[in-house]
C-alpha cells in the first residue's frame, strides 16, 4: 500500500493529447451552459423530452459541481469523467469512476490507445477491422499532480493487473488529488491520469486517425489528413 503523503508532487502546465473512438459523440449540452445553475436547469428541461440524454451525458453525479467544466470544448473533457468503465476491468487507476488519461506527447497517447484497442478487438474475437479514432488536444494546468514516475517496478505498473493501481487511484481521488503523473507502460514516455476536470480546458478535435487491425494486432496507423503515421 502506497502512502500518498510520501509521494512527490509534479507541477504541470501545457498541452496534452488523448485518443478516443471517433464515434463517441460530442455532448453539446456542456457547451451550452456556463455555470452549475444553468446546467441544472437545462438538464432538467431536456431530460423531459430527450430519453437519450442520460446515455450521452453519462452520470453527472460522478463529478462534483465545483469540479465541472462548461463552455467550448467541455464535452471532450467531461465525457471522460461521466462515463466510467463498463468492462469490469477498468482503467489503470480507476474502476467505478472516470479518469481523463492523456499525455503531453501525441505519440505516447497513440501508443496507449493502440494497445487497448487491440486488446479489446482480440477479446471480441475480431480478425480484421479498421477503426477510426479521434485525437483530442487540450490544455492541462497549471496544476500539481501526485508523481509516481519513480516507482517503476512497483505493482501499480503491472502490464495487465490494475488492482494495486486502482487502489492508489481511489485513495488519491478520496484525498481530492487532481491526478497522477506516471510512466507509460506501453512505450517510452509519460502520461497523466486526471481525476478532476477543472484543471483541463480548451479541448478541441485535433485530427482523425485510422487503426488497421489484423489478427490480434494494430498493424498500421494512418492520419486521415493524408499524413501517414506508421
Amino acid at each position: 500500500m502506497i502512502n500518498i503523503d510520501t509521494l512527490p508532487l509534479s507541477k504541470v502546465d501545457g498541452s496534452v493529447y488523448r485518443v478516443i473512438l471517433s464515434r463517441y459523440p460530442q455532448i453539446n449540452l456542456f457547451e451550452r451552459v456556463s455555470s452549475p445553475q444553468d446546467w441544472d436547469i437545462l438538464y432538467a428541461i431536456e431530460h423531459l423530452t430527450n430519453p437519450r440524454l442520460r446515455d450521452e451525458v453519462g452520470d453527472i453525479r460522478l463529478v462534483r459541481p465545483e469540479d465541472r467544466v462548461y463552455g467550448d470544448g467541455a464535452s471532450w473533457i467531461m465525457a471522460a469523467f461521466t462515463h466510467p468503465p463498463v468492462d469490469g476491468r477498468g482503467g489503470r487507476f480507476n474502476l467505478d469512476f472516470g479518469v481523463y488519461y492523456c499525455s503531453s506527447d501525441e505519440e505516447v497517447a497513440i501508443a496507449e490507445s493502440w494497445y487497448h484497442r487491440a486488446r479489446f478487438l482480440r477479446e471480441s474475437r475480431i480478425d480484421d477491422t479498421i477503426q477510426e479514432m479521434r485525437v483530442v488536444h487540450a490544455q492541462l494546468g497549471p496544476t500539481t499532480l501526485h508523481d509516481v514516475r519513480q516507482l517503476i517496478g512497483h505493482a501499480i505498473y503491472h502490464p495487465d493487473d490494475y488492482s494495486e493501481a486502482q487502489q492508489l487511484g481511489h485513495t488519491l481521488r478520496d484525498a481530492d488529488s487532481f491526478g497522477i503523473h506516471y510512466q507509460s507502460v506501453r512505450c517510452d514516455g509519460e502520461c497523466f491520469g486526471i481525476l478532476r476536470p477543472k484543471v483541463l480546458s480548451d479541448a478541441i478535435h485535433w485530427r482523425y486517425l485510422r487503426y488497421h487491425y489484423h489478427q490480434g494486432s494494430i498493424i498500421e496507423v494512418d492520419s486521415l489528413d493524408g499524413n501517414d503515421r506508421r
